[in-house]
């Protein structure tokens, strides 16, 4: 039981993550040390790292919690959207939307930090994680109903997390307006996309 007065792990480990997160958003990515978090959080550095493990670890953990947040939103945006292929286009060019709309994600992938934020979520656990957080709900009801498999599921969710972060990595539309990169995602990601879900159908 947590002592009086004290926050329980689950509110501390919240409160570092809004601490990071305001960090980045005041001294960006690359400039932020674990010392500005725990002085940012009022705890001390052996705290932040036994909470955490490291400030890599926060980063992923504050781009977790984003992802999760931006899958809500997606959510209900995608509530009258059934069908699997339209479903994930509009998610996609949803999520590439919010990127740019939503300051932390702006802040991580933004200015001199984009090159280390982009290797650090490239990577396989944290493409795992943040996929699972902000991909899957988008593809549960191809889940549910047995057209997608869970190998499927991991291979598609690697696939679409390397494109959003690519999008993330470089600042607007990529240089292209919303409507190509719909015709882009139509013409080339679609019919790849439909491939992997019939053979992910048709598996026994």
């Amino acid at each position: 039981m947590t002592a009086p007065g004290r926050p329980s792990p689950v509110d501390e480990g919240e409160a570092i993550l809004d601490a990071a997160a305001s960090c980045y958003l005041r001294l960006g990515v690359g400039k932020t040390t674990a010392a500005d978090i725990a002085r940012e959080v009022g705890i001390s550095r052996a705290t932040l790292y036994r909470r955490h493990g490291s400030h890599e670890a926060i980063f992923l953990a504050v781009l977790t919690r984003e992802s999760e947040e931006m899958a809500a939103a997606a959510r209900m945006h995608l509530a009258d959207v059934s069908d699997p292929s339209a479903r994930i286009l509009e998610g996609m060019l949803f999520a590439i939307g919010e990127i740019q709309r939503r300051p932390v994600h702006a802040a991580v992938f933004g200015g001199d930090s984009a090159a280390w934020a982009a290797t650090q979520a490239i990577r396989e656990e944290a493409l795992r994680r943040i996929g699972d957080a902000g991909v899957r709900p988008m593809l549960a009801p191809a889940l549910a109903d047995g057209t997608l498999t869970e190998e499927a599921m991991a291979d598609l969710s690697d696939w679409i997390m390397r494109i959003l972060i690519s999008f993330a990595a470089v600042p607007g539309e990529g240089g292209r307006h919303p409507d190509e990169i719909r015709r882009q995602l139509s013409t080339w990601f679609l019919p790849a996309f439909d491939h992997l879900v019939t053979d992910s159908s048709l598996s026994p």
